[in-house]
């Protein structure tokens, strides 16, 4: 069978959070750092979620380890010990209002997403969320794009769990080889959809990884040549 759907994951693949954002608060604590800066830092924290979730056998970022990635996080910015208890309080309440802080879309987002429509190909969110799921693409105005968004917190099930792919493709009534998935972390979304059946492809817009054992793309647009 053909590929019928894609699935995409929604956090640094479709929507990246406002960088300027963590600029301002990270100069509060007296580091200075540009947003390029702020890329490669996530780059450098993906060995180690990814060692986090497969060797621990973590499910997605609970409360400890959103902890402890972002105490990394700040730390490797060049922020003291002592200014990060603050800056995590300060995050957590950002995070927490509205639709919080992954409101901007990746680029070349919604052109892809339209290309896959017009096209006749299904769309799917798979995301590993807090219940806004629906909410976060409503804000962008991407609700009619998607045939099934499936939020990890309203089923239960979180990604590297192949479940959350199952209940997608349920949902779809299609089957396994018959979709592909995209994100940004090798062990949540490529291994996750890999044991559901699904192909996962890796998005690494700037080159977090090295050599991995599947499809990359750089550019979200691409997913498009992809399936034509």
């Amino acid at each position: 069978m053909g590929i019928r759907v894609v699935s995409f994951d929604l956090g640094h693949t479709l929507l990246f959070p406002r960088y300027e954002w963590y600029q301002s608060i990270v100069a509060d604590a007296g580091a200075e750092v540009e947003e390029i800066d702020l890329q490669k830092r996530e780059a450098a924290l993906r060995s180690w979620f990814d060692g986090m979730i497969l060797d621990e056998g973590r499910e997605g970022m609970d409360d400890t380890l959103w902890e402890q990635y972002f105490r990394r996080f700040f730390s490797g910015l060049g922020v003291e010990d002592d200014a990060i208890d603050t800056l995590l309080r300060r995050l957590y309440r950002e995070h927490l209002d509205g639709v919080g802080l992954w409101t901007v879309p990746a680029p070349g987002a919604e052109e892809t997403l339209k290309a896959l429509m017009d096209t006749g190909m299904k769309v799917a969110c798979v995301s590993n969320n807090d219940g806004r799921l629906e909410s976060m693409v409503e804000y962008q105005g991407w609700t009619g794009y998607f045939d099934v968004m499936v939020d990890s917190h309203a089923i239960r099930i979180a990604k590297p769990d192949p479940g959350i792919f199952r209940y997608a493709l349920d949902q779809l009534g299609l089957e396994a080889d018959e979709m592909i998935h995209v994100g940004d972390y090798y062990s949540v979304d490529v291994i996750g959809a890999r044991n559901a059946g699904v192909e996962g492809i890796l998005y690494d817009p700037i080159g977090a990884y090295g050599s991995v054992d599947c499809r990359v793309i750089t550019e979200l647009r691409e997913i498009v040549q992809l399936v034509s």
